[in-house]
């Protein structure tokens, strides 16, 4: 479980949240809607550990998450999809992907098996992994950043916009894989504008002045 205990966050004399708390349970998917620079970003990074909040604090499963333990939580715990992939586009498409094994004692026959497969889950099966990834199409990056993170196995994933920049197409493959591949457990966090997210999470965190409102969704898909 993820608990938000008192939260509050300030750039200079701008309030971004004021005092707010809520429980995330394991197994479920949160979509972050919001207007325009209402926070959505921030709140996301705020539980991942990219950014601080101003005063209260992030638990996951009774953990503090501080500084000091900030890299343990990266490691077993987090997965980050960016809007703007993340990838190392001067390396390949296999050196991109065997990131997400860096914490897995296998093989290297055991670890070609496993990028074939999630490439072909993914509708990628036909890349060449030497291929470089600044070859490759905004879709077929954030696709692979998607296998990337499949094969890593967090228990939580930030997803701040995945669909934001993507035609139809690949935003619904993206948007099928990123909620039903990672687990009973695993729990959801997307930063969206877009209705088609949102619609299929089982729950909504609306951002607005200054708070935050956990609602339960009753959109298309639940």
């Amino acid at each position: 479980m993820i608990k938000l205990k008192n939260i509050s966050k300030s750039f200079g004399n701008h309030s971004i949240f004021v005092n707010v708390s809520a429980d995330l349970h394991a197994g479920k998917s949160y979509a972050i809607i919001g207007k325009s620079g209402s926070g959505k970003t921030t709140l996301l990074n705020i539980i991942g550990g990219l950014e601080s909040a101003s005063s209260g604090q992030v638990e996951i499963d009774g953990q503090v998450v501080k500084e000091a333990n900030l890299a343990k939580f990266r490691k077993d715990y987090f997965g980050f999809i960016f809007q703007n992939y993340g990838l190392i586009d001067t390396d390949t498409v296999e050196q991109n992907l065997l990131i997400g094994l860096a914490n897995q004692k296998i093989s290297k026959k055991v670890a070609q098996e496993k990028l074939k497969s999630v490439l072909k889950l993914l509708d990628l099966d036909y890349l060449n992994l030497s291929q470089k990834v600044f070859v490759l199409s905004g879709g077929e990056q954030q696709r692979l950043a998607l296998a990337r993170i499949i094969l890593k196995k967090p228990k939580i994933i930030f997803a701040d916009e995945p669909t934001g920049s993507l035609d139809p197409d690949n935003a619904q493959i993206i948007l099928k894989h990123l909620l039903n591949d990672f687990g009973s457990d695993a729990t959801i966090l997307v930063a969206t504008h877009d209705p088609q997210v949102w619609k299929k999470c089982d729950y909504i965190i609306q951002v607005q002045e200054k708070k935050i409102k956990l609602i339960k969704n009753e959109g298309e898909g639940q």
